[in-house]
């Protein structure tokens, strides 16, 4: 049998292993708002869009809705102990709402909340309940309430939720999110200037960060190359 030339040979597994490569990598990577992004002023009023990377953050409510800091910048509340980066507190009963700044569609993987409560007042153990509406270019796509927990010995905490199977697989453009602040009987309202909290880390997950069935079959053809490169050698 005529076996190839040592050079060929080395050619032809070189390219079928970078075929290999090539198809396994990822389209791109997910996304997160991370509020890192340095703002004009770190003050946040009604109708302010802030960019962020390449996401949209808007203030929405009455006036003065939130500012984008550190721990330094808590306004009469107590802010989370275990997050010393960059976060969003809304304020005063205001909410937000984030995008892509391409309106480009996407799910959403986790985000990181905490109740924003005054220090010597006393809560129950659920203080606020996060709610996240999201819409996509047809209107509403699904909604969820999470639990926002009152102070531990004293402190609030940042907490992560997975929202992986928030939507049910659909994608959307546009995320509200607003909190209920909840008394000890259970009842939960956002009109007592109390629904306030804060958000990091929002993770998204784009189409593109999915492999498509396409970039499975480039990389079973990938596979294929490889084998018959290592067959003609044999």
């Amino acid at each position: 049998m005529r076996l190839l030339p040592n050079c060929s040979l080395s050619k032809a597994f070189h390219a079928a292993a970078l075929a290999v490569a090539l198809c396994a990598a990822p389209a791109s990577h997910a996304g997160v708002i991370d509020f890192e992004t340095p703002v004009a002023s770190n003050l946040v009023f009604d109708g302010d869009v802030i960019k962020q990377g390449k996401y949209f953050v808007e203030g929405i409510g009455n006036g003065f809705v939130g500012t984008i800091d550190n721990n330094e910048a808590c306004f009469n509340v107590q802010c989370p102990v275990n997050n010393a980066t960059h976060y969003y507190s809304a304020l005063a009963d205001g909410y937000l709402a984030f995008g892509m700044l391409d309106h480009s569609a996407f799910t959403l993987s986790s985000i990181d909340a905490s109740f924003l409560g005054a220090s010597s007042e006393g809560y129950p153990s659920v203080a606020a309940l996060l709610y996240i509406a999201a819409y996509d270019a047809s209107g509403f796509v699904d909604e969820i309430y999470l639990s926002l927990s009152g102070p531990t010995n004293g402190s609030f905490n940042f907490a992560t939720f997975d929202l992986s199977a928030f939507g049910s697989g659909q994608q959307f453009t546009d995320v509200l999110v607003a909190s209920f602040a909840c008394n000890d009987a259970g009842d939960c309202n956002r009109n007592t200037n109390q629904a306030q909290f804060a958000v990091d880390n929002i993770v998204t997950l784009g189409a593109s960060d999915v492999p498509e069935p396409a970039t499975f079959a480039l990389f079973g053809l990938g596979l294929l190359g490889l084998a018959h490169a290592r067959r003609r050698a044999a």
